[in-house]
């Protein structure tokens, strides 16, 4: 009974780590979704775009709130004249990453990592 209950308690802890992962990985598509839409509205390539995107996931990664790398986006694209609102950031974000989820095989149980 011991070994069945270590079993259960391994495959529990492996699915909420897989979990996790999952949410992470969603969470860095959303990333990349973003920093696509602000290259493109910049009229910029795609090798510059990944490399945005690479810029945005290590501060990401650094501990950068989400809520602070969208008004770090808004501000890079205000300082070459282009406007655009945190909502339409946070729209691209959020529709990116639960589209990634949905693409996973299944939806995602929570909003998107906000933290």
């Amino acid at each position: 009974m011991l070994r069945s209950f270590e079993d259960r308690e391994r495959a529990a802890e492996f699915i909420y780590i897989h979990g996790e992962e999952m949410r992470f990985v969603n969470h860095i598509s959303g990333i990349r979704a973003v920093a696509g839409l602000a290259i493109r509205m910049l009229g910029l390539d795609g090798m510059t775009s990944e490399a945005y995107a690479q810029t945005l996931i290590a501060a990401r990664i650094d501990g950068l709130k989400p809520d602070a790398l969208l008004e770090r986006v808004q501000a890079d694209l205000a300082a070459n004249g282009v406007e655009v609102t945190l909502a339409e950031l946070r729209a691209e974000l959020d529709r990116t990453s639960a589209q990634h989820s949905f693409v996973d095989g299944r939806m995602a149980d929570r909003a998107p990592a906000q933290g």
